[in-house]
């Protein structure tokens, strides 16, 4: 199905390579993810860690177990007794404890693969790449308290300078674009039906700033001209 789109400026950016002779192309917008089934485990996740929470902070029930084990010292079967409940108890936080945070940190690792994919096919990566770039780029990804991804690193090791998130770690989005921009030959050719091109030339070079251009903007130069990317990256 195709619509007549006379202006793109009215769509999202993301949406400009799926236009090309001014209609906009249904079918080749892929299908997104459906993260439903994420957000409600996560949600139920997050509402067992609130119970767990009622009982004190990880260091104040620690402090409990302490004032338990110092009043268990003694001698005689009571004094016995009241060690193994303690140990018992103790063991099964642990276990309790460290069983969710593991289901937590796998939430939050498929709920950040999920948008990571959409993210990269908003950059123009083809389908048949997709998984693979998003599961290799996931090691680079972390967590805040919150579960909320961040991005602390390029992919030259270098910190990230982007304001993109807290603590200037960059989003998702950030990098989808870094890894789209890195992998020219699994991303699409973005010059068809405007929103790939890069920006008109000023002087012979482009008018936009390295951070100011898009995904698409950025590959098309760097196959096109090399050269003036890898200037256009050194300055920002």
């Amino acid at each position: 199905m195709k619509i007549e789109i006379p202006d793109t400026a009215s769509l999202p950016e993301w949406a400009h390579k799926f236009v090309a002779e001014g209609q906009l192309d249904f079918a080749a917008i892929p299908e997104p993810e459906n993260v439903d089934g994420l957000k409600s485990a996560l949600g139920k996740e997050r509402v067992t860690v609130s119970a767990y929470s009622k009982l004190g902070t990880p260091e104040e029930i620690a402090a409990k177990i302490a004032d338990l084990t110092e009043k268990a010292k003694g001698s005689g079967k009571g004094a016995e007794e009241m060690q193994a409940k303690i140990e018992a108890l103790e063991q099964k936080y642990k276990t309790e404890n460290t069983e969710l945070r593991e289901r937590e940190a796998q939430l939050y690792r498929r709920n950040a693969l999920s948008e990571l994919k959409s993210e990269l096919a908003k950059n123009g990566v083809i389908a048949d790449a997709i998984d693979d770039i998003a599961t290799v780029a996931l090691s680079r990804v972390e967590y805040m308290q919150d579960g909320t991804p961040k991005v602390p690193k390029r992919q030259d090791g270098t910190d990230w300078i982007e304001t993109g998130g807290p603590d200037l770690n960059a989003n998702l989005a950030q990098l989808a674009k870094e890894l789209a921009v890195s992998k020219p030959y699994a991303v699409r050719d973005l010059s068809i039906g405007g929103g790939g091109k890069p920006p008109a030339p000023n002087g012979g070079k482009p008018s936009k700033s390295f951070s100011e251009m898009t995904s698409g903007e950025l590959v098309a130069l760097k196959r096109s001209n090399p050269t003036e990317y890898d200037r256009l990256k050194a300055a920002s």
